[in-house]
């Protein structure tokens, strides 16, 4: 079967850096690795079902090869339920991988839907109100005074630290109420004062941190978006800022994700945000990362020929480490050749760990393999390690 790999995104974003790095990277990879690729806009493809089957049509001509890996770059602030993630959902119960997929990207659509989903897992967050309906805001002037001020208040949908205020008191947040739109909720949010101006922006792919950014503000307000004139730079984090990003990755269901995160003075996170339509040119420039070359890496290892062929190996250590966990009797070969080398006998399984962070992580430095196995009296020194081989080989097809 031909490997297909598509990637889908919105016409207002497609010449964005982001959308532009993704297509170049996954033609280059989908070429060297003899994929099929095809990219498409949202708005050029429609939906059928006929005779009970679902399809796909694309400028007028029926789709009869369909791709077994969808990557999706989907603008949150404005995807809609009734058209995009329509698509979305029509390429997944079509059997396509999506990259990410429309649940995980409905989490992120709205702020609020983001904490709903992270509250009851004891992820730390701050305390945060929101109201139904769109002409609420005056009713949760009083609502939110528990919060105290100043108090964050935040556009549900907004997106690159936009339509977002500190309110001084209850008389600022009183005069806001005149100058915002109400087209969609707000949400009002604990003010972390130790965190003004900065937060920790953690990059995600395949529930993997790959880079984290320190953004400050350059002028005094409270956002740390590069987007806004903040600066980011590249720095370390600490194991539990990684642990408490992956955590919030695999809640949310994201394959590919930044996670926004603010220190408190004892050095511990608070999650601020999470962003399943990730942005990464100020990323790129401070990690010195190609994160589109990270994601059409992933998005290829998402294959299902990839995917056998890391379980079947999985299979062979799996089975491997068990019979090993066994006494075993060394056979005598006939023909005069005398018993095996010590080690064949006890041979032990070796690590297949991966480190969060790939970009720090050793190349792989395994010898050649040879196609064919030695015979016995040419078998490899004591220090040979059959299982090890398989664990480097397994090490190789999961970074």
């Amino acid at each position: 079967m031909c490997s297909r790999v598509w990637f889908v995104t919105d016409r207002r974003i497609s010449q964005e850096y982001p959308q532009v790095q993704i297509h170049r990277a996954l033609k280059e990879r989908c070429a060297d690795e003899d994929v099929e690729f095809r990219s498409l806009l949202m708005d050029q493809i429609v939906l059928t079902i006929s005779e009970g089957q679902l399809g796909l049509r694309v400028e007028q001509e029926l789709v009869t090869s369909y791709p077994q890996v969808v990557v999706v770059r989907a603008p949150t602030p404005w995807v809609q339920s009734d058209s995009d993630i329509t698509v979305l959902r029509h390429l997944e119960k079509m059997g396509c991988r999506l990259i990410n997929r429309p649940q995980a990207i409905l989490n992120c659509v709205n702020k609020f839907w983001t904490f709903q989903e992270l509250a009851g897992h004891g992820v730390p967050l701050p305390d945060t109100f929101s109201y139904g309906g769109h002409d609420n805001f005056r009713k949760m002037i009083d609502e939110a005074e528990p919060l105290g001020y100043p108090v964050v208040v935040k556009n549900a949908r907004g997106h690159r630290g936009k339509a977002v205020f500190l309110a001084r008191d209850k008389h600022h947040l009183t005069d806001l109420c005149h100058l915002i739109r109400h087209d969609t909720p707000y949400l009002f949010q604990e003010y972390v004062k130790e965190s003004h101006g900065r937060d920790v922006r953690v990059v995600l792919v395949g529930g993997r941190v790959i880079g984290s950014m320190l953004r400050c503000s350059t002028d005094g307000r409270m956002q740390s978006n590069c987007s806004l004139g903040g600066v980011g730079m590249m720095c370390p984090l600490s194991e539990q800022g990684k642990q408490l990003a992956i955590e919030v990755s695999n809640i949310l269901g994201m394959d590919v994700c930044g996670i926004d995160l603010l220190q408190l003075n004892d050095g511990s996170f608070l999650v601020c945000e999470a962003n399943a339509n990730v942005g990464f040119i100020a990323f790129d420039q401070a990690c010195g990362m190609d994160v589109a070359g990270i994601v059409a890496d992933y998005a290829l290892s998402m294959l299902p020929s990839r995917l056998t062929r890391k379980m079947s190996l999985l299979s062979v250590v799996s089975s491997t480490s068990e019979t090993s966990s066994e006494p075993e009797v060394c056979p005598v070969p006939t023909g005069g050749g005398g018993s095996l080398p010590e080690a064949v006998c006890n041979m032990s399984v070796g690590s297949t760990s991966s480190e969060s962070d790939p970009e720090l992580a050793e190349p792989s430095q395994s010898s050649p393999r040879q196609s064919t196995a030695p015979a016995l009296p040419d078998l490899p020194d004591p220090a040979y390690n059959f299982n090890t081989l398989l664990a480097n080989e397994m090490k190789l097809l999961t970074e």
